[in-house]
């Protein structure tokens, strides 16, 4: 064969080697993509959390095998942590007793393969109160607390009459998602007041984390008012003074507005008396009243929450100079 068709046939097989070799990175960038599609399956997929139990439930793909699940808080402390060797869903790990940010770590020897933060709210309780009054009596108050909260809080009520404490509760542990209604008057009346006119208490939940506030009121009827006796004395026409007794038959306070005529005349007016329930009081006044009439009829009258009382003696206020008599 001539020395040409040589260099000829060697130059093709040259090329035809070149393109079975193919690109010498191709196979290298495959098996990289395969790796990575092996770690991204490698997911949390999930996260629950069960405030009552107290646990955070963890889900994560189920084709990885012997890797841990962990929980932190936010110093990277281990608080609880879980190893799995064969592939499962759901793994659960125990959940602290206190508001925050933490994290869920699944890991793989000392590779992290997937991390999720996990916000545990703090309680904010819901209040709802139903408050039963019997006259200026509160019998018995409900409070229902609901802890809207991931964890559990300790609740307890107060109830307060201006800066005075009158009623409280036990403490009562609130689960996180749950109701509970405490009671106060099970043993006896929450409060009593010898007051009229509106009263205002203010109820006070304590919890672990936060105070609520919430006030009740009530319109307390003022208490009856009776005039025991009236008694004028008279020196001929002269009145020298008023001594009558009132009495409040009623369990709250009453305020009467206090009225005094002589014949049709206006000798007192305008002052006011206060009786605590169930008391009866005697006042006096010096009247200094001179009558022209004969017969003069001396008027009390009492009045108080839109309603009157009154009371009236007559007397002979001139004497005929009669009578007589001798030793």
């Amino acid at each position: 064969m001539p020395e040409s068709h040589y260099v000829v046939l060697g130059v093709v097989v040259l090329v035809l080697l070149a393109g079975c070799a193919g690109s010498p990175t191709g196979d290298n960038n495959a098996a990289t993509n395969d790796s990575t599609s092996a770690d991204s399956s490698a997911q949390i997929s999930g996260l629950q959390v069960g405030g009552q139990s107290g646990e955070v439930v963890v889900s994560f793909n189920r084709t990885v095998s012997s890797v841990t699940i962990l929980l932190t808080d936010r110093n990277q402390t281990t608080i609880d942590s879980q190893s799995v060797e064969e592939p499962r869903n759901q793994t659960q790990l125990a959940l602290p007793n206190r508001s925050g940010n933490y994290t869920v770590l699944l890991k793989q020897t000392d590779t992290v393969l997937d991390s999720q933060t996990l916000t545990l709210a703090t309680p904010s309780p819901l209040v709802n109160m139903t408050p039963v009054w019997d006259g200026n009596t509160l019998t018995n108050l409900s409070v229902d607390i609901t802890n809207d909260g991931d964890v559990n809080t300790n609740a307890s009520v107060f109830v307060y009459h201006l800066q005075e404490a009158v009623a409280n509760s036990s403490s009562r542990t609130v689960s996180s998602g749950e109701t509970t209604s405490l009671d106060l008057g099970d043993g006896g009346d929450v409060y009593r007041t010898n007051a009229s006119g509106e009263i205002t208490l203010r109820v006070v939940v304590k919890t672990t984390e936060s105070v609520v506030e919430r006030e009740i009121a009530t319109t307390v009827p003022p208490g009856e008012i009776e005039i025991i006796s009236l008694s004028p004395d008279w020196e001929e026409n002269s009145l020298e003074s008023v001594d009558y007794t009132l009495s409040n038959v009623d369990n709250t306070s009453a305020t009467g507005r206090i009225t005094i005529t002589a014949s049709d005349d206006t000798i007192l007016t305008g002052i006011n008396h206060t009786l605590q329930g169930g008391v009866n009081k005697t006042f006096s006044y010096d009247a200094s009243y001179e009558s022209v009439f004969p017969d003069t009829t001396t008027n009390l009258t009492v009045e108080y929450n839109g309603t009157t009382v009154s009371e009236s003696v007559t007397n002979d206020t001139y004497s005929d100079g009669g009578g007589g008599g001798g030793y």
